[in-house]
């Protein structure tokens, strides 16, 4: 799954790297963000918005934000189905966190991709439930790869630069197939504070390795 994640990169470098046109929603550097939290998000027109973390479909009675839909069920599930299949779009990201069971102690772990380079989730979303409420956002997770799978079995669906299109074309008639696994080979990680455990926490040093030698 993804619980945490972090989008620090300059908005100048975000806007390049998503070809944003009209960017809505301006995001101070994050280093904790948490579901139910506003998060920047790429829409087909290139617009870069603000949406809750956490999907709620239209239909549902208790509301229950569903912060990550799974890559081998998305096209089949109620909740996911239509948005998936109508309202695809991208999550921009400078890393994201995990963690490892060590003994009777959850480790968090910092993941990066490309030695630090701004990437991207797959996501989808649901428009707002209620008048004045914001439009909604889940991210996609498939099975993990080698180097997540030492310590969770579910990674989030990163698209690469060059599918970003296919992904937001909300005519592709094969989503499904740009839901694949990101190679093990370019992930680098690192364990961190235990403090990015509070959501509240949010600064710079949460980022920063906690212990050296683990995991490169």
């Amino acid at each position: 799954m993804c619980g945490r994640f972090s989008l620090h990169h300059p908005s100048d470098e975000i806007h390049e790297a998503f070809n944003i046109e009209r960017p809505v929603f301006l995001s101070e550097p994050r280093y904790n963000i948490a579901p139910t939290q506003s998060i920047a998000v790429v829409t087909p027109a290139r617009e870069l918005v603000g949406m809750r973390w956490g999907l709620v479909p239209r239909w549902s009675k208790d509301g229950k934000p569903l912060i990550n839909a799974r890559a081998e069920t998305v096209a089949e599930k109620p909740s996911f189905r239509e948005a998936f299949r109508r309202r695809r779009v991208l999550v921009p990201a400078s890393g994201f966190f995990e963690w490892r069971t060590d003994g009777k102690l959850k480790v968090p772990l910092y993941i990066e991709v490309h030695e630090g380079a701004l990437f991207a989730f797959a996501a989808m979303w649901e428009p707002p439930v209620a008048p004045g409420a914001p439009p909604t956002v889940a991210l996609l997770t498939t099975a993990a790869n080698a180097a997540i799978a030492t310590f969770h079995d579910r990674m989030p669906v990163l698209v690469p630069r060059e599918l970003h299109a296919a992904w937001l074309d909300p005519e592709n008639p094969s989503p499904e197939a740009l839901l694949t696994q990101y190679p093990a080979s370019a992930f680098r990680m690192h364990t961190v504070s235990s403090r990015v455990n509070g959501v509240k926490e949010d600064d710079a040093t949460l980022i920063l390795p906690e212990r050296r030698g683990l995991f490169g």
